[in-house]
């Protein structure tokens, strides 16, 4: 079974001509050259990618100042993003390549915390999952398993209460 074509790029930060920051997404070289790819659909998937991954920065950069209170729920929607574009370039002929490195650089957080995030959208996809009440560490510190989680909060309200 042949899997569909698909090729990484890096993207990079640049200015657009009223100064705004916009993002360039470089091909290898090798696909310029590529004759059974479309160059008019490598242009247009380009172009697509670049504003997709500007709105994705968007948005992190959004919810990126609410992590610091440290809110399950906030770690959730920063990762549920990156997940949402994960899934909506899954399919298309175009990817960014090693996409946390690219985030941290774009938006300043961590690759960790980025990772994290990440993973914690991917173990509880239903955001009904999370209980806004307990801290992120709370679900980290327990494998991001809710029951575990909330245990975990209790123990650590006891601990402070003695």
């Amino acid at each position: 079974m042949n899997r569909p074509l698909r090729i990484a790029v890096k993207v990079q930060p640049a200015q657009d001509a009223a100064g705004r920051v916009t993002y360039h997404a470089t091909l290898p070289m090798a696909v310029l050259f590529e004759k059974s790819i479309d160059p008019e659909q490598i242009e247009l998937e380009r172009i697509g990618l670049q504003e997709k991954y500007r709105l994705l920065v968007e948005t992190l950069r959004r919810i990126r100042p609410t992590l610091k209170k440290r809110h399950a729920l906030d770690s959730w929607l920063f990762g549920d993003a990156i997940v949402a574009f994960e899934q909506d370039t899954s399919e298309t002929l175009l990817f960014v390549d090693h996409l946390t490195e690219h985030l941290a650089r774009d938006i300043e957080y961590g690759k960790a915390m980025i990772d994290l995030c990440r993973r914690f959208r991917l173990r509880l996809p239903d955001q009904t999952q999370i209980d806004p009440t307990l801290p992120f560490d709370a679900y980290h510190r327990s494998g991001f398993d809710p029951q575990r989680a909330t245990e975990f909060a209790r123990r650590a309200q006891d601990n402070e209460h003695k």
